[in-house]
C-alpha cells in the first residue's frame, strides 16, 4: 500500500512539473510571437510615415488604420491619423484622433503638445490654453512652449496671467529682455521657415532658432526644417532648444541619422553623455555619407570619454 501511494505521490510530481515545463514553453513562444509583432508594426510605421511624408494620405490612412485593427493602443498612430485628418480639413475626426493619443499615454508630452498644437492651427486658444499650462508645468524652461501659452493668455484676455508668463520669459532669456524681443517678428508674408533660413544664411543664429522653432509649430513634419533648426541651435550654443524634441523627433524621423546626430550632439553637449551613446548609436545604423560616420565616430569617442569608459572611446579614436 505504502509503494503504490509513493507511485501516486511520484506521479503527481512528474505531471506537475511537465504541465510547468509546458507553461515555461508557452510564455517563451508567446513573448517570441510579440516580439515579431512589435517588429512588424514598427515596419507598418515606417512605411505610413513615408506615405504621409509624400503626401500619399490615403495610402498612410490605410497603414496607420490597419495598426490600430492589430493594436488598438498603438498611440502613435493615432497621432498620424489626426494630422491626416487635419491636412484634409476634417477638423472633428483630427481632434477625436489627438485626443485618443493623449487617452491612451496620459503621460506622453508629446501626445499633449500636438493637440495643443492642433488648436492653435485652428485658432481654437480657449481649447489650447489648458493643455499649454500643463505642458509648461512638465517642461518649464521652453521659451516656445511658454510664448504659445503666453499667447493663448493674452488671446484670452487673462491678462495678469499673461503678465506672469511674461515675467517668466524674461528671466529665461536674461532679465532685461522682454517678450517681444525674444519672439521672432512674423514675416511679411508669414513665412517663419523662409525667414529662419534667411537669418541662418546671414549667421543670425539666435534669430534664426526662433524662426525656425515657430515655423515647426506650423508643420514639424518637414525634414529639412528640423534640420536647419538643429544647425541654428547648435551654432547659437541652444543645445537645450533641441532636447526638448526628443520623443518627436525619434517618432518621426526614427532612420534620420542627420537628427539622431544631432540629437546626440545636443544630449552631449548639455552634459548626458549616457543618452549622447545613445542616439549615436542608432545614427550609427542609418549613416552612410562619410563626413557624418566621422562626425559620429569623434561624437562617440567624446560621449565615452565623458562617461569615464575609455576602454569604449579608444574604439572610435
Amino acid at each position: 500500500m505504502k509503494k503504490f501511494l509513493l507511485f501516486i505521490v511520484c506521479a503527481a510530481l512528474t505531471a506537475g512539473l511537465n504541465a510547468q515545463s509546458g507553461k515555461k514553453v508557452r510564455k517563451t513562444a508567446s513573448n517570441s510571437k510579440e516580439a515579431v509583432t512589435q517588429r512588424q508594426i514598427s515596419s507598418r510605421f515606417n512605411q505610413g510615415l513615408r506615405s504621409f511624408y509624400t503626401a500619399q494620405y490615403e495610402e498612410a490612412m490605410q497603414q496607420f488604420s490597419g495598426i490600430l485593427s492589430d493594436a488598438p493602443k498603438h498611440a502613435p498612430s493615432y497621432i498620424m491619423l489626426g494630422r491626416i485628418h487635419a491636412e484634409r480639413k476634417q477638423y472633428s475626426e483630427a481632434e477625436n484622433a489627438f485626443k485618443q493619443a493623449v487617452k491612451l499615454d496620459k503621460n506622453n508630452i508629446w501626445y499633449q503638445v500636438e493637440l495643443a498644437k492642433y488648436y492653435i492651427n485652428i485658432a481654437d486658444y480657449k481649447d489650447a490654453l489648458p493643455y499649454w499650462e500643463k505642458i509648461c508645468q512638465k517642461i518649464p524652461d521652453s521659451e516656445v512652449y511658454l510664448e504659445r501659452l503666453y499667447m493663448c493668455y493674452s488671446i484670452c484676455q487673462m491678462n495678469e496671467k499673461a503678465i506672469e508668463v511674461r515675467e517668466r520669459l524674461a528671466k529665461l532669456t536674461g532679465e532685461t529682455e522682454t517678450v517681444e524681443e525674444s519672439t521672432p517678428e512674423t514675416p511679411d508674408n508669414g513665412n517663419h521657415k523662409e525667414a529662419g533660413m534667411k537669418l541662418l544664411a546671414e549667421k543670425n543664429y539666435a534669430q534664426a532658432v526662433l524662426a525656425l522653432e515657430t515655423a515647426l509649430l506650423q508643420d514639424d513634419t518637414d525634414h529639412d526644417l528640423w534640420v536647419a533648426f538643429a544647425e541654428a541651435a547648435d551654432k547659437a550654443q541652444q543645445w537645450q532648444k533641441f532636447t526638448p524634441y526628443e520623443e518627436e523627433l525619434t517618432t518621426l524621423f526614427p532612420q534620420s541619422s542627420a537628427l539622431l546626430t544631432a540629437l546626440a550632439q545636443s544630449f552631449l553637449k548639455t552634459g548626458k553623455p549616457e543618452k549622447a551613446v545613445e542616439y549615436f548609436q542608432q545614427a550609427r545604423a542609418f549613416a552612410f555619407d562619410a563626413d557624418l560616420m566621422q562626425e559620429i565616430r569623434k561624437g562617440l569617442f567624446n560621449a565615452y570619454t565623458a562617461m569615464g569608459d575609455t576602454e569604449s572611446a579608444e574604439r572610435y579614436r
